[in-house]
């Protein structure tokens, strides 16, 4: 597969096409909703990072406007999340909501955000938009459509078998997979979410004839899949290949040598060998000493968005919807008429310690 010609316009400068910021322009307010506590802590640490790191490299100026971020922890509980959100709009004055790692939080939160932008950096929920909802991201049914495609071709289509956290993300990217693969599954298997069960009897489920097994798991719950799949010798008994989440840089840290060999199939890698790339992930290891993962590069491109967004003038939410075009370590991508990522996909595979980049999927009209 190669890599298109894109021809997009590039945004190079932070004040084009906007009007110049003035010296008693008020502070912008980031609400930041992430997980801090949950199974999703892991990635929440990773997202607060990036935020700051972005204000931090920038003098803590958005378009050329003192900024600040303010956090707050959604615990991985939509009601939770939606408490934050009316918390950080109408008692912190919250200029933009961004975050949002779970796919049920960021759909709680778009509920109660009204006239509020909302950037999302990470949830994948296929459903989620509206005139003031950004993504930085991606849809779930594009990224498993991604795989599905890459799957078709590299594995002609083999006998496969589903497998998945049982919640809107898990359901989509499963949805997707089997659109973009062409072949309804020998079976889907789908694990109770939210928490860390015992995986033994669902990998038991795998029919003996399956040659193929794609999984979405995230946080937490990629660990104990990806060790489980190893303990029981699965590795030895059929393919497998992965969502991005699975095998994130973050989440890689914490399952260690059973990760080595994954494949998948994700919007990032550290190792892609691009100028942007490479200055990132120097900054973010010389703040972290560790390879950035895909939430981090997410994170910091939601605050590229808002930056880009407030350099066009006052007025944030047509500042978002204007941008269009972003270039920057994935590679350049643009949003679509729903304020979705059109851009490249990657094949990761796991090589002593780094997620290698062996093919590029370009994007396809779904």
């Amino acid at each position: 597969m190669r890599v298109p010609v894109l021809g997009l316009v590039v945004l190079v400068a932070a004040g084009c096409g906007g009007s110049p910021p003035y010296e008693d322009d008020p502070t912008v307010k980031v609400g930041a909703i992430i997980s801090q506590t949950g199974v999703y802590a892991m990635l929440g640490d990773e997202m607060e990072t990036a935020m700051r790191l972005y204000l931090d490299d920038h003098g803590d100026r958005l378009g050329g406007r003192p900024a600040t971020l303010v956090v707050a922890d959604d615990a991985g509980n939509p009601e939770e999340g939606q408490k934050q959100a009316r918390r950080l709009i109408e008692d912190e004055g919250a200029d933009v909501i961004t975050g949002l790692i779970a796919s049920p939080v960021a759909e709680s939160v778009v509920e109660v955000a009204g006239g509020t932008p909302v950037v999302i950096a990470n949830a994948g929920a296929d459903a989620l938009g509206g005139p003031n909802v950004f993504r930085v991201s991606y849809t779930n049914h594009a990224h498993g459509h991604a795989a599905g495609r890459y799957a078709a071709e590299r594995y002609g289509r083999q006998d496969v078998v589903l497998m998945a956290s049982d919640y809107s993300a898990g359901v989509e990217t499963l949805r997707g997979f089997t659109e973009g693969y062409g072949e309804q599954p020998l079976k889907s298997i789908l694990t109770p979410f939210g928490g860390l069960p015992d995986l033994e009897p669902y990998f038991a489920q795998i029919p003996p004839e399956a040659e193929l097994l794609y999984a979405f798991y995230a946080g937490a719950e990629a660990v104990a899949f990806a060790r489980t799949f190893k303990q029981l010798g699965y590795d030895a008994k059929i393919e497998l290949l992965t969502c991005q989440n699975l095998t994130d840089e973050d989440v890689l840290r914490a399952i260690g040598p059973d990760a080595e060999g994954i494949t998948s199939v994700g919007m990032y890698s550290p190792a892609l060998d691009n100028p942007d790339n490479a200055a990132f992930v120097a900054r973010w290891r010389a703040r972290t000493g560790e390879n950035p993962s895909t939430v981090a590069l997410q994170s910091w491109d939601a605050m590229r968005l808002i930056d880009a967004a407030l350099a066009r003038g006052r007025d944030l939410g047509r500042g978002l919807a204007a941008v269009g075009e972003l270039a920057g370590p994935r590679g350049t991508f643009m949003l679509d008429e729903r304020h979705n990522p059109v851009q490249n996909w990657y094949v990761r595979e796991y090589q002593n310690g780094v997620n290698r980049v062996i093919a590029t999927i370009p994007p396809q009209q779904e």
